[in-house]
């Protein structure tokens, strides 16, 4: 399989019970019937408890499983596909679905214990941000330890101050969303084999077609055409939890050594990425080929259903090696720049974002953006600023021939909101920093500009130095108009330099002879002050960095009577 062909399912992973579900429901929705069976197989495989079990060898193992859904936003129609499996668990059994699905795992060893003790040992987990589940197992060993023992089915503990939280059998079955972006750069990132994440089953998904709102059907036909299907899928839940054992079968047990061990096995020949899944390829088969069989009501694996659960199997191994394209099929390695192109493929018209891209090469922004100046089909776009400076995206343009033979490159059509300008020259490109409105009115706070100090200096009280023969005549004028009976003036007012203000400032300083020395007309200060503000000096920080002052208030001193 070539690294940019989507995987293709085996139209015998749809069969039995659960192949007709998916058949009859497919065709009413935009989703991708293996996100449906995917789904489908996960919600069945939790509503059966842990009473059954699948037994090969001297092996027994819990029948849980683990798909993640893996495709484009908007695109891939991952929440669609697992609305159409709920509805149909939701119809066969309300009450269950009522008390046992949760949406989104818990954040932590000890909080995801509690929660599913609370939720009696048995739990459907719904995860839209499966990328954020994977950090947190591989930050918090805790979680990523009981996440794993959930999935074997063994005891997992936690010790709190007032008791010991102890679940015996757990029954969790998790179905997670996930982005091909985010797919990619959590697997480099998150811990791999022998960890967590190769219990999960990996399932690209796509809309498998467009339906218009005119050729839908109504809510009223819809739960018609779901009644039949979860009666069918409500026995078998019914048959599965009276069950302890499913075996295989003499003709299956055949066919898996004959043919289909070997087959699983051969999924990690020249395909370094697949390799971290290899351990479990064995335990995924048996576990959906056991869940087929109970659909059917049936305790023992015939081939049929060996073969259905190693086509799905496989579409997982085609899955990680069309989302990690590092090698081809054969193992030579692609060059570098045909990597980086399908990594940027996969991702849409969305894109990639510079820094995931750079996580996933182990590039700097120089070497990368040195690359990729050679591919026609990789350019840089700016998105939009949130206020700082504006994220960077690199996206796929598709290369089209023309008539004379010539290639030239048609952009990927996006909306127009994603993207502010695209960047055609990718050796150096100007960055424009704009900051952002916060910003700029601390800067203001901090900055006094000429005129800004004028005025304060305006508004200050003022500082009347006056002249001894001025003084006295003003005064006595001011007290001649104060003193006067009204309509009378008893004193001669003669002209003087003061103001009227000035001249009254003086008479209530007590200025009345013509020896007195010069007044100064100040505005006395506050004889008390109700706080004190301490400012620092201004500082030079990088873009987008808030500085806040530090205010200091003081309370005014108050004396308490007796």
């Amino acid at each position: 399989m070539s690294v940019n062909t989507r995987p293709q399912v085996s139209p015998v992973a749809f069969s039995g019970v659960l192949g007709d579900t998916v058949r009859a429901l497919a065709p009413h929705s935009e989703a991708d019937p293996v996100g449906i069976l995917g789904s489908l197989l996960s919600a069945f495989s939790a509503a059966v408890g842990n009473l059954p079990n699948v037994c090969f060898g001297t092996q027994s193992q819990a029948l849980t499983v683990w798909p993640v859904l893996v495709g484009n936003t908007g695109l891939g129609r991952k929440g669609t596909a697992t609305r159409v499996a709920l509805d149909v668990l939701r119809t066969a059994l309300p009450d269950w679905t009522k008390a046992n699905i949760l949406e989104g795992c818990p954040q932590s060893g000890p909080a995801y214990v509690s929660t599913l003790a609370d939720m009696g040992g048995t739990a459907l987990m719904l995860e839209e941000e499966f990328a954020d589940l994977l950090k947190v197992s591989a930050r918090y060993k805790n979680m990523g330890k009981a996440l794993r023992r959930s999935w074997e089915g063994a005891s997992v503990s936690n010790r709190t101050k007032e008791a010991v939280i102890h679940i015996d059998a757990p029954h969790v079955a998790i179905l997670g969303n996930v982005t091909p972006t985010e797919w990619g750069t959590s697997v480099g990132r998150a811990d791999k084999a022998g960890g967590t994440l190769n219990r999960f089953l990996p399932l690209y998904v796509e809309r498998s077609k467009r339906i218009r709102l005119s050729d839908q059907i109504s809510a009223t036909e819809w739960a018609r055409l779901i009644k039949p299907l979860a009666d069918a899928l409500k026995a078998a839940v019914l048959f599965a939890r009276n069950t302890e054992e499913v075996t295989l079968s003499g003709e299956a047990l055949k066919l898996w050594d004959d043919q289909l061990c070997e087959a699983i096995e051969s999924l990690t020949i020249g395909r370094e990425a697949m390799e971290q899944f290899a351990a479990r390829g064995t335990d995924q088969a048996m576990r959906i080929a056991a869940l087929y069989a109970l659909a059917d009501q049936r305790d023992e694996i015939t081939p049929q259903d060996l073969d259905a659960a190693v086509g799905l199997v496989t579409y997982m191994a085609e899955t990680v090696q069309f989302l990690s394209p590092d090698v081809t099929e054969a193992g030579a390695s692609l060059p570098l720049e045909k990597r980086i192109e399908a990594f940027v493929r996969q991702a849409g018209e969305e894109g990639v974002p510079a820094g995931d891209l750079y996580r996933k090469f182990g590039m700097k922004k120089a070497e990368m953006e040195a690359l990729v100046t050679g591919l026609s089909t990789v350019e840089i776009v700016a998105g939009r600023s949130t206020g700082g400076r504006p994220p960077r995206f690199y996206r796929y343009v598709a290369e089209t021939v023309t008539s004379e033979g010539e290639s030239e490159v048609t952009e990927v059509e996006t909306e127009e909101t994603d993207t502010v300008s695209v960047l055609t020259e990718v050796t150096e490109v100007p960055t424009l920093e704009v900051p952002s409105v916060a910003l700029l009115s601390d800067d203001d706070w901090w900055t006094e500009t000429e005129e800004e100090k004028a005025l304060a200096e305006s508004l200050k009280a003022p500082t009347v130095e006056a002249p001894k023969e001025a003084i006295p005549s003003a005064v006595e004028a001011l007290r001649a108009l104060m003193e006067a009976p009204k309509g009378e003036i008893k004193a001669e007012v003669k002209p003087s330099s003061l103001s009227a203000v000035e001249a009254l400032q003086a008479l209530l300083n007590g200025a009345n002879a013509t020896d007195a020395e010069p007044v100064k007309v100040v505005t006395p200060e506050p004889a008390e002050k109700v706080r004190e503000i301490s400012l620092r000096k201004a500082e030079v920080r990088p873009l987008g960095t808030k500085v806040v002052p530090p205010v200091l208030f003081k309370a005014p001193e108050t004396e308490v009577a007796a």
